[in-house]
Formats: C-alpha cells, sequence, structure tokens
C-alpha cells in the first residue's frame, strides 16, 4: 500500500473533505491522528475507518489554538506523533517534509 508505515494528522477530521480524505488515506495503509474542535463527529470517522480495518486515534484539538496543537503532537517533552509526508488541516491538503 501506498501509505503503509506513513503517519497522517488531520484537523478538522469531522468534516466533509476531510473525513473522506482520511478514509481514504486510511485505504492506502496510513495511521492516522484525527482531530477536531467537536470530538463526537472525529470519533465517529475514526470508528468508521477502524471498522474497515485501518489504524486511527481521534483528539479534540482546536487547531487555531497553537498551544492544544503543540499539546497534541507532543507529551512529556517529547514528539509522540510523527507526521512524514501529508498534513491535512481544514479541508486542504498539503504534501511537505515534516520534521
Amino acid at each position: 500500500m501506498m501509505l503503509n508505515n506513513k503517519v497522517a494528522v488531520i484537523y478538522g477530521a469531522g468534516g466533509a473533505i476531510s473525513s473522506a480524505v482520511a478514509k481514504a488515506f486510511a485505504r492506502k495503509g496510513a495511521r492516522l491522528f484525527l482531530t477536531g474542535r467537536t470530538r463526537g463527529r472525529v470519533e465517529g470517522v475514526a470508528k468508521d475507518i477502524t471498522v474497515a480495518g485501518g489504524r486511527a486515534e481521534a483528539a479534540e484539538v482546536d487547531a487555531l489554538q497553537e498551544q492544544a496543537v503543540d499539546k497534541h503532537l507532543f507529551a512529556n517533552g517529547e514528539r509522540q506523533i510523527e507526521p512524514r509526508r501529508y498534513f491535512v488541516q481544514r479541508d486542504r491538503i498539503s504534501r511537505a517534509l515534516l520534521a
């Protein structure tokens, strides 16, 4: 699969476009970290992905709050989520190598 062993962080994953992107990435093998301001919608997307055999985790994060994003990516001062190639935020996909 094209995205095996890749990690995608999707902010605003409860929206129509972002949830479709998340499901497409999951079908290609990516491990997903899904976030949104409303946890319930994001959990629904994560459940759809895991029921279909994918790997997804949901969290409530307001992507407009830099501290909330940092807290989501880092725990105990260490990076816990390591996105490598694709970064999705607010229904836009950016292709970039992220450190």
